[in-house]
């Protein structure tokens, strides 16, 4: 075994241990949060967030705690649409 097949290795290790660790938190604190609806949103720092397109999708991402970033033209965004900060 050479050194390079270790790094590989390693690093492959670290990666499927980051995805479980993501999916475990996704199905313990995410979905439950998704499925109570319950209104009241605390948000997550520790997450790296997402972006996306969908306004389903945010509002999902939203509920759960996840930081998100809705990508819009502004020719697209309601007049009722609360915007925190256009970038």
């Amino acid at each position: 075994l050479t050194f390079r097949d270790l790094l590989i290795f390693v690093t492959d290790a670290q990666h499927l241990f980051l995805e479980i660790h993501s999916f475990m938190d996704w199905v313990l604190i995410a979905q439950p949060r998704i499925s109570s609806g319950d209104g009241t949103v605390i948000v997550n720092l520790e997450w790296m967030g997402a972006f996306t397109h969908d306004s389903d999708m945010c509002n999902k991402l939203h509920m759960a705690g996840v930081p998100v970033w809705y990508v819009r033209t502004m020719a697209y965004i309601p007049a009722n649409m609360r915007v925190h900060k256009p970038v």
